[in-house]
Formats: C-alpha cells, sequence, structure tokens
C-alpha cells in the first residue's frame, strides 16, 4: 500500500467509502420499496374487495346472476364469487392456482402457490334469502416484487456507473490538487542536486492548504538561504580579521628570528605580536560568545540588578581605559533596578559607550543618559562623531558590517561584531535597541528594557 501515490490512495478510499455508502442505501431503499409494495398492495386488495362488496345486489335467489358493475378483474385483483359450499359462482381462479382456501371473512392472508406470493382476502355478502355469498379477490405479490426488483437492477447499474464517474472525476481533481505537491518535491530535489538556494517554486496565490504550504515552503527556503549566506559571509569575515593579526605574528616572529640584533628590536617586535594577539584573543572570545548566541546555548542568570549602579561603573571603568580626550557626560537616574542578567548587561553598555568613543574625534562629548519611565528602562548613549550615513544604518547590526573603513583605523578598532552583540542581548532581555545619526553631526543609541 505505501508504494501506491497518495493520489491513487485517496481515490481508492473515495471510492471505497462511495461503494459503501451506495450499498447501505440500495439495500435500505429496496427494503423500504418491497415494504411499501406489499403495504400498498394489501391495502389495495383490500379496498377493492370491500368496495365491491358494497355494490354487490342480487335480486331474487339467483346466485348465478352477476351485478351490474361487477368486474372479473380491477386494480390487478382478481375477483371470483364462491357460495357456501365454495362453487364458484362468477370470476376465473387465476392460472397457476389450484388450491381451494377455506372462506376467512375479512382476513387477509398471503400464501405461497408454486413458488409464487399471492394476497386472498374474502369478504362475505348477506342474501335477503338468509343465504351468502363469498367475493374472494387474488392479488399476485411476485408480480409487484418483480418490479421492485426491476427498478434495483436499474438503480445498481446507475449507481455503478455514477460511482466510477465520481471516481474518475475525484482523481481529477485530487491529481490537480496535489500539482503543488509534485512541484514542491521536484524543487526540493533540484535543490538537494545542484544545492542552488535560490530555486522557488512560485506556483501563485490560492487559499487552500497546499497553497499555504509551498508559500511556507519558499519563505523556509527565503530564511535558510539568508541564514546559508549569513554564515558563509561570517565564515569569510571572521577568516579575513584572524588572517591579518596571524601574518602580522607571522611577520614579527620571522624578524625577531633573522633580523632583530638589540633588545630594543626584540620588545618591539613582542609588543607588536602581543598586540595582535590580544586582538585575536578578543576577536575569539566574540565569535565563540556569537555561536553560543546562535544555539541558544549560552547560560543567562536573570537577577534583580541595580542598572544606576552597573552603568556608574561601566562608565568609570571606560574612563579610566581611555585615553583621547573625550568628555564623558553623565546623566544616571539613581536606583533603578530590574531584572537583568548583569555579566550581558555590562557587555551591551561596555559596547555602545566604546563604540562611542572609537568614532568620537578628539575633543568630543559622549553623553550616557539612564532613565526609569512607566513601564520601561531607557538607556542612551550619544555622541559627535563621524556619524553613520542613512543608507549604512539599518545595516549596522549586521555581524562584520563597518560602514566607513577609518573606523577599523584607530587602536583596538572595531572588528563590526559589537552591535550584532547587543542587538541580541537586548532581544534577549525582552528589550529593543534602536540608533539614529546623521552623517558628520554623531550618533545616538536608544536601548529600552521592560520593569518587568
Amino acid at each position: 500500500m505505501s508504494r501506491i501515490s497518495v493520489k491513487l490512495r485517496v481515490t481508492l478510499w473515495y471510492l471505497i467509502i462511495m461503494i459503501i455508502m451506495s450499498s447501505v442505501v440500495l439495500v435500505a431503499m429496496t427494503s423500504i420499496s418491497e415494504e411499501m409494495v406489499s403495504r400498498d398492495a394489501s391495502e389495495r386488495i383490500t379496498r377493492t374487495v370491500r368496495d365491491m362488496s358494497r355494490r354487490f345486489h342480487i335480486p331474487g335467489d339467483d346466485l348465478r346472476f352477476a351485478p351490474p358493475g361487477f368486474k372479473l378483474y380491477e386494480q390487478g385483483v382478481h375477483m371470483v364469487v364462491y357460495d357456501n359450499e365454495l362453487n364458484l359462482i362468477a370470476g376465473q381462479i387465476p392460472f397457476g392456482i389450484e388450491e381451494e382456501f377455506e372462506l376467512e371473512n375479512d382476513k387477509l392472508r398471503k400464501e405461497n402457490i408454486n413458488g409464487n406470493q399471492y394476497y386472498i382476502y374474502d369478504s362475505e355478502i348477506k342474501l335477503r334469502g338468509g343465504d351468502s355469498l363469498w367475493l374472494r379477490g387474488i392479488m399476485s405479490v411476485t408480480d409487484a416484487g418483480y418490479a421492485v426488483k426491476s427498478a434495483l437492477k436499474n438503480n445498481v447499474i446507475l449507481t455503478i456507473i455514477l460511482i466510477f464517474a465520481a471516481a474518475a472525476g475525484g482523481y481529477f481533481i485530487i491529481k490537480r490538487a496535489f500539482v503543488p505537491v509534485s512541484k514542491i518535491s521536484k524543487t526540493a530535489k533540484e535543490i538537494a542536486d545542484s544545492s542552488d538556494l535560490s530555486r522557488r517554486i512560485n506556483i501563485g496565490e490560492g487559499k487552500d492548504e497546499i497553497f499555504a504550504l509551498a508559500n511556507t515552503f519558499d519563505e523556509m527556503l527565503d530564511k535558510i538561504e539568508q541564514s546559508f549566506e549569513r554564515e558563509k559571509q561570517f565564515t569569510q569575515d571572521a577568516s579575513h580579521e584572524l588572517r591579518t593579526p596571524v601574518a602580522v605574528i607571522l611577520s614579527e616572529c620571522e624578524y625577531m628570528e633573522e633580523c632583530a640584533k638589540t633588545d630594543e628590536e626584540f620588545k618591539e617586535s613582542a609588543a607588536s605580536v602581543k598586540k595582535q594577539a590580544e586582538k585575536m584573543s578578543k576577536l575569539i572570545s566574540e565569535l565563540l560568545m556569537i555561536s553560543r548566541m546562535d544555539k541558544n546555548t549560552l547560560k543567562t542568570n536573570f537577577e534583580e540588578t541595580d542598572i544606576s549602579e552597573l552603568l556608574a561603573f561601566v562608565c568609570d571603568e571606560q574612563e579610566e581605559i581611555r585615553t583621547e580626550d573625550i568628555l564623558l557626560e553623565r546623566n544616571i537616574m539613581p536606583c533603578v533596578t530590574a531584572k537583568a542578567d548583569r555579566f550581558l548587561l555590562a557587555r551591551l553598555f561596555i559596547n555602545l559607550i566604546s563604540n562611542a568613543y572609537q568614532y568620537s574625534e578628539s575633543g568630543g562629548t559622549i553623553k550616557v543618559t539612564l532613565k526609569e519611565g512607566i513601564d520601561r528602562i531607557v538607556f542612551e548613549v550619544s555622541d559627535n562623531g563621524i556619524g553613520i550615513s542613512e543608507e549604512d544604518l539599518p545595516k549596522i547590526w549586521e555581524r562584520f558590517y563597518q560602514a566607513d573603513a577609518s573606523r577599523t583605523a584607530k587602536e583596538n578598532g572595531s572588528m563590526g561584531l559589537g552591535l550584532s552583540m547587543v542587538k541580541w542581548i537586548a532581544e534577549c532581555h525582552g528589550g529593543r535597541v534602536s540608533a539614529k545619526s546623521e552623517l558628520g553631526c554623531g550618533s545616538t543609541f536608544i536601548f529600552w528594557l521592560p520593569k518587568n
């Protein structure tokens, strides 16, 4: 059964159900028809005999006289007249009936004669002289059954024709309905064979479940392609970022091995190696953290945190390690608390404030603000540095994206991972981060965190 196509399986089940339902309906109709025919025959013979007996008037005592209006056959009922000794006076017994049945007044009975069934009904007619006549009605039940059987035969033939016509139509409809499924299967196979994630099903608009499946499949392919391209770009960028410090380290090592003569030269090369190693260590640490973020394996510890105290600590630390002539202004509302991961939130503050330092000009100003609203906590950091162009602004959250090559020129320059981490940390806390900037006029980053 598993080797049969879904279209054929659905059609077969549809055909089987139709056969069962049609059989039940035919049996029920036949049973009801036979019951109705039987009831109609019994009512007809009873009514006909009674009606004829009421019109039966014989003048005098001539028992052989057939009264006016008497008919030997009416509405399928054969009628005969007997005297009390069961002598036939008028009428003719239907062919094939040879038995003589007892006279029973006003009693309908069914008799089986030579394989055929008959209804027999007797009605006694009182004469003026005290004698009686008997009017007997005889009606074939078998003849009425022939009509039912003939109708049943015709119905069976018609039903079979309709069933197979419906099955053929159902198969055609199912086949048309499964066209998108075949296209999905074909597209998936082509993607598997060619590794071309840009292929799509594109079956157009529709309202049924198959169209919804195909469109969902296309959306899934979009996300897979985007994810694959991001990972591909991520790998390329990471390789590029690691290649530079590795090349410097190798170059300095070769210099120390072949060219360095004095202690001072050795120290300078060692310092350069250390600097590049620290840069690699930082990059590897950030790559590891991002990898854990992507796999949702980064452990978090949410607890009641004094955000004001945490931000003040980060600002103090940044002022201590920075040598640039840049003023850091603080406007931190005291005692602002919320449930947060202290490590991740500190990383968010560090990344945004260090970015502001890195992209500010000498003599510039950085403003850090923390305030508490009714249902949220808002953190802002703004600078009056080089700014970001409007076309680059939506892309700054992408990994390794750098709008301006000059951003990497400074010592410990950014590798383009900080803002993607900031975005993830904000979403991890149920918050959002956004940016507004104008080229040459500075930038402002806003992070809001729900209080609950």
